[in-house]
């Protein structure tokens, strides 16, 4: 599989995945490629970086580069909205044609009806600059996304919205277009996530209470009658959960994020850039496999006070059919 973009030639070849990453890779279970059990947080603290939490929008639009046609499709999230649109960006900080991409998620992450995470990708480390906040486990999630879809190329900035919709980081216009629309897709799974105290003796951290159950569409009752033309009609409601055909479980994951990073960019195609990074996923775990049929009701304990997504995502990376936040 070859992967491209503006930032020079690449090799052909991004390498096979066994794994299943952010679907339950045994080997790798964060970010970072931390073995099970170590807490790893997978965080990159690179030179150049400084942390904080994020800021008013600070970049004029203008100073995008982007067409005017593009900036007017810059809106706040519509109170209509019904689902909360996972938006995943792969970028690179070594990439020259990424910077419009991730000014975008400056207004992206303050929206309230998307969640807009930002995966960078190790695979642009070699022209000059090593990405700080650079994942093999980034590159091998966006690999997983491109062949499931029948892609031959990985490219940087790509965006994937809930799992399915796949296309360039820079077009700022189809990006909003398709919010809206995924926005309004009938619910599958309702999701709640609700934060709960640490266990007493704990330093930090905090406790997920997680709760989820499947959406059952309202149909017309079915009529069931008899020749005899006495006889009453019996009707019958529509299935339960439990009554539906079982299917392959959904996948639960954990996602823990950094709000904001400012980095000088030294060397490669960049270099001399100041850039303003949102949203930088530090962690991506399974937590569990759910098969719908019955409520789920389970309890997450992490570390620290980042912030933290709970996905629920098809077997096989496919189709993010619900996810829930807490800042």
């Amino acid at each position: 599989m070859q992967r491209v973009s503006d930032c020079g030639n690449a090799p052909a070849d991004v390498g096979n995945d066994d794994g299943d990453g952010g679907d339950g890779s045994p080997g790798l279970d964060t970010v970072s490629g931390a073995a099970p059990g170590n807490n790893g947080r997978g965080r990159h603290r690179g030179t150049g970086a400084h942390w904080g939490r994020p800021a008013a929008l600070f970049v004029a639009l203008a100073s995008l580069g982007l067409p005017q046609a593009a900036q007017a499709q810059w809106s706040m999230p519509d109170e209509r909205s019904t689902n909360q649109v996972v938006l995943e960006l792969y970028t690179a900080q070594g990439c020259s044609a990424c910077p419009p991409a991730d000014a975008m998620m400056a207004e992206l992450a303050m929206r309230e009806d998307v969640i807009a995470l930002s995966l960078h990708v190790d695979y642009w480390d070699y022209i000059g600059w090593r990405d700080t906040f650079a994942s093999r486990f980034h590159t091998e999630r966006q690999t997983r996304y491109a062949r499931r879809n029948g892609h031959s190329t990985i490219y940087t900035p790509q965006v994937v919205i809930n799992g399915t919709e796949i296309f360039e980081g820079f077009r700022v216009v189809r990006v909003m277009e398709t919010i809206a629309s995924q926005s309004t897709r009938p619910p599958v799974v309702e999701l709640d996530v609700v934060r709960s105290e640490r266990e007493e003796g704990a330093e930090n951290g905090y406790r997920l209470d997680i709760s989820a159950r499947r959406v059952v569409a309202e149909e017309p009752p079915l009529e069931l009658t008899s020749r005899a033309a006495s006889a009453a009609p019996a009707l019958l409601g529509s299935l339960t959960p439990d009554e539906l055909p079982a299917g392959e479980p959904v996948h639960l994951q954990l996602v823990r994020y950094l709000p904001s990073a400012h980095v000088t960019i030294e060397s490669g195609e960049n270099a001399g850039r100041q850039v303003q990074y949102f949203n930088i996923v530090t962690d991506w775990d399974k937590i569990g496999e759910w098969d719908m049929r019955s409520p789920l009701e389970m309890a997450v304990t992490i570390d620290g006070s980042d912030p933290a997504v709970v996905i629920v995502q098809e077997a096989g990376q496919g189709e993010i059919v619900a996810a829930a936040r807490l800042r």
